[in-house]
């Protein structure tokens, strides 16, 4: 591995972006995306691999090996969210991307192909559905859910893969299952900062937590804020009841202690200061590793938002936008890593990720790994993001020594 190149590779992409100088803003399908798809497409035509973009947008590069038959795919995603860091995504394709670079330069031909996959949309910054480029190809959303995905302005993801001159009709063909692919492989940075307390530079994850995002409307009657407040229908008061009670039921022991709900998003209308809002609408983010626990939860807080609802005469809209997670990585995987890590003295834990990834889709059709390497500070989604260049480096080396040995012996 080139580790020179692989920051300077890093650098370029963070160049990508719709916001210089106020963190990374690189929304799938955007004029900054456009710039990195041709810049990956740029540097694997150089180390002679194989481009090509699938119909949601997913860019997949491949090393030919000596036998046909399932190939062995790394990768992760090529987007970020708004005013977000440089290596959130990135840094798993540039791992990717430098271990096939190296063993281009080495003259290595592997025993089977392997595929570096640069995901779309595993923010869901566009449509609210986490993941969906790596949904899209392994069977979790189809064409038609692409044409009833709308975004803020009504147009659908559909609309918006062929303005962007995407075929998604093409996708029942270009699907990943067990016959496509014999393992995914994926480093991505921590997001949190448990490996950094510790002093540990390698996290290997056992199992990627279950997500769910919903969105909730309530419906009640505007009218002047000097009304009186006996009878009033307030959705915005109503929101406020059923955000304290949410997080009651965590409190109350209601959902377990490693249960999380967030309320990200909220907007009311009419929004103007002196009139009682009639609609408050707002997203509901709950996370947990065990998906049967993941679902009661929901079912708890949405029989809430029906309370809150009823109680102060209001009109409820719930309405899913997104499941992601809820997967456990490949023992056989977790093994490959840790082998790989012990080869090089690296110091590595097993842990679980709260954030969804792209391994979780694919362990869907496929046995998957992820690794982590240290956030420092614990942060990202932001401009501060950051991991040391040695543990960027480091994890880089132990997913390359792991792809080595997948692909240096007989299928």
């Amino acid at each position: 591995m080139d580790r020179q190149r692989l920051l300077d590779t890093l650098a370029a992409f963070a160049r990508c972006n719709d916001t210089p100088g106020n963190g990374v803003t690189r929304f799938s399908w955007s004029d900054a995306d456009a710039r990195a798809r041709a810049l990956l497409r740029e540097l694997g035509e150089q180390a002679g691999l194989s481009v090509h973009t699938d119909g949601i947008g997913n860019v997949r590069l491949r090393l030919r090996g000596r036998q046909p038959g399932p190939a062995v795919l790394v990768g992760s995603h090529l987007d970020s969210v708004r005013h977000g860091g440089s290596l959130d995504g990135i840094y798993g394709v540039c791992a990717g991307l430098e271990a096939l670079r190296t063993f281009v330069g080495e003259g290595l031909v592997p025993s089977c192909d392997v595929e570096l996959i640069a995901f779309a949309e595993e923010e869901g910054s566009n449509f609210g559905s986490t993941c969906l480029g790596s949904k899209a190809v392994t069977g979790l959303a189809d064409v038609e859910s692409l044409r009833r995905m709308r975004d803020s302005d009504g147009v659908s993801a559909y609309e918006r893969l062929c303005a962007f001159g995407l075929r998604p009709d093409d996708l029942p063909e270009q699907q990943i299952d067990a016959a496509y692919a014999r393992a995914y492989l994926e480093v991505h940075i921590e997001q949190n900062a448990r490996l950094e307390q510790r002093g540990i530079s390698l996290g290997i994850v056992r199992a990627i937590c279950g997500m769910r995002v919903h969105r909730i409307r309530f419906a009640g009657v505007s009218d002047h804020a000097a009304s009186p407040m006996q009878g009033r229908r307030d959705a915005m008061a109503g929101f406020a009841a059923f955000a304290h009670g949410m997080e009651q039921l965590w409190r109350d022991g209601m959902l377990p202690e490693d249960f999380s709900c967030t309320i990200g998003s909220i907007a009311c209308a009419p929004d103007v200061p002196i009139v009682i809002p009639e609609q408050v609408t707002f997203t509901v983010d709950i996370r947990h590793v065990d998906v049967p626990t993941l679902e009661a939860g929901w079912d708890r807080i949405a029989e809430l938002a029906r309370g809150t609802a009823r109680e102060r005469g209001l009109d409820v809209h719930i309405e899913r936008l997104s499941a992601s997670g809820g997967a456990h990585m490949s023992d056989d995987i977790m093994a490959l890593f840790r082998k790989a890590a012990e080869a090089r003295d690296i110091p590595c834990m097993d842990m679980i990720s709260g954030p969804a990834h792209d391994a979780a889709c694919l362990a869907a059709v496929t046995p998957a790994g992820l690794l982590f390497v240290p956030s420092i500070g614990g942060l990202s989604h932001c401009p501060q993001e950051a991991t040391h260049p040695e543990d960027l480096a480091r994890g880089a080396l132990v997913l390359e020594d792991a792809l080595r040995e997948l692909v240096s012996a007989d299928v």
